[in-house]
């Protein structure tokens, strides 16, 4: 997280410090990226960058963190639109993360967040997600995600239940997501892959004639 020297910036510096990171982190990957060329983009000089953030990961978090903020909205909206309902608002949600991702004017840092996507980041993810999902964090309306779901017909039986399989698609969708950058694939075909991928987990692989072996 950042220090709270920077939460005490002049609003305009704070917003040229964050497109000076993007900048950078829209070129090169993580493990890539530089203080130097940040504190360039920024205007700002190494020291005052070290008064805001430990190091670039630090930064580089922290900015990973405000899309999760906006990506658990739009979780929670698709699933109300949808009544609760598991599959179709998990669908509605993976088209338009897919669309907000892939058409996002921050193309390029999303692009080599998903290509160079490793355990660190995974598990930043993971984290954010629990945090407001279980913990008692909430949304700005005052619910959680797992408020919403709708348990009737599935075989989920806590809210932990249902975050571990929110969680569990969503390590899908990003999967899917990276796929999508690394083949070159576009909005439409991404979104056609998560929803086939999708249907596989809600319903099943198996066919009505399909019989489970029997237990001897």
């Amino acid at each position: 997280m950042p220090k709270q020297t920077f939460f005490n910036l002049p609003e305009e510096k704070r917003k040229r410090l964050i497109a000076g990171a993007m900048k950078e982190f829209s070129s090169r990957s993580l493990n890539d990226a530089s203080i130097s060329n940040i504190v360039k983009n920024s205007n700002i000089s190494r020291g005052s960058f070290y008064q805001y953030f430990e190091d670039k990961n630090d930064l580089y978090f922290y900015l990973i963190g405000k899309f999760h903020y906006n990506y658990r909205r739009l979780m929670f909206k698709s699933f109300e639109e949808e009544e609760g309902d598991f599959f179709k608002g998990y669908k509605k949600f993976g088209e338009k993360y897919i669309l907000y991702i892939m058409e996002s004017p921050k193309f390029g840092f999303f692009e080599n967040m998903y290509l160079h996507m490793n355990y660190q980041i995974n598990q930043q993810a993971r984290v954010g997600f629990e945090k407001t999902s279980v913990k008692g964090k909430k949304l700005p309306n005052g619910k959680r995600i797992v408020d919403i779901v709708k348990k009737d017909g599935l075989k989920l039986k806590t809210d932990k239940d249902v975050v571990d399989l929110l969680r569990y698609i969503l390590g899908l969708l990003n999967d899917t997501i990276m796929e999508g950058f690394w083949k070159e694939l576009s909005v439409e075909e991404t979104q056609k892959l998560f929803v086939k991928r999708l249907e596989w987990i809600t319903f099943g692989i198996a066919e009505p004639t399909y019989k489970k072996e029997e237990k001897v």
